[in-house]
């Protein structure tokens, strides 16, 4: 009844069934702008929510991956005896996936399988009720407190959300000029460099074109 959209008078909306749930953080609330949750399924919200916060880890760990070495340096020693390959032959980012040998492959998929088929395949929707919830608890990390568990809860699901974007974003950049840092120096194939000294190039942005109307 308001053209401002007061979201207050809509309460007929499925998607109120899950706006108190983790996740629907501020400033936007229960963010569905695809409407994949507007039949109210408990169920299918769940099961999304539990992939969410899976692929949330996996890219926070991947994330770390990528700035760790860089920080830290690599391991000492082989990475794989047989072939000779010492752990600072391989490089970081996305070059590492033809240095790995086909046994670190195989060692990387099965404990993959192991983790998803250890801690039962969906049992966190099916059977435990709680996406994320793999039947075991962290250290340090895992509290009876509910208030407590509910902050984490949320900061886990926030920080995986940021780790997903900063991954790709590290994919993209190390795609286009070969670092994870993205160092735009690398990069000299770039058809956007025939019009980087043109009037409008200007900091912090230089010459910015997202939509690439000029990459031809």
């Amino acid at each position: 009844g308001s053209a401002w959209g007061d979201w207050a008078n809509y309460v007929d909306s499925p998607l109120r069934a899950f706006e108190n749930e983790l996740g629907a953080q501020a400033p936007l609330g229960f963010w569905d702008p695809l409407g994949i949750s507007k039949d109210g399924d408990k169920y299918s919200f769940m099961r999304r929510r539990s992939v969410e916060i899976k692929h949330g880890r996996i890219c926070m760990l991947a994330t770390m991956g990528y700035i760790t070495p860089e920080v830290t340096g690599k391991f000492p020693g082989f990475l794989s005896p047989g072939s000779g390959l010492k752990f600072a032959d391989v490089p970081n980012g996305l070059a590492a996936i033809g240095k790995v040998p086909a046994a670190g492959w195989f060692q990387i998929f099965s404990w993959m399988a192991f983790c998803e088929v250890g801690a039962g395949y969906d049992a966190d929707v099916n059977e435990r009720k709680e996406p994320g919830n793999m039947g075991w608890k962290p250290p340090l990390l895992a509290t009876d407190n509910p208030e407590i568990k509910k902050r984490r809860l949320a900061s886990e699901i926030a920080n995986g959300r940021l780790a997903m974007m900063a991954i790709i974003g590290m994919f993209f950049q190390d795609g286009l000029t070969g670092s994870a840092w993205g160092d735009w120096a690398n990069y000299v194939d770039s058809p956007l460099r025939a019009f980087e000294n043109e009037l409008g190039a200007q900091a912090p942005l230089g010459f910015w074109d997202p939509l690439g109307i000029s990459k031809d």
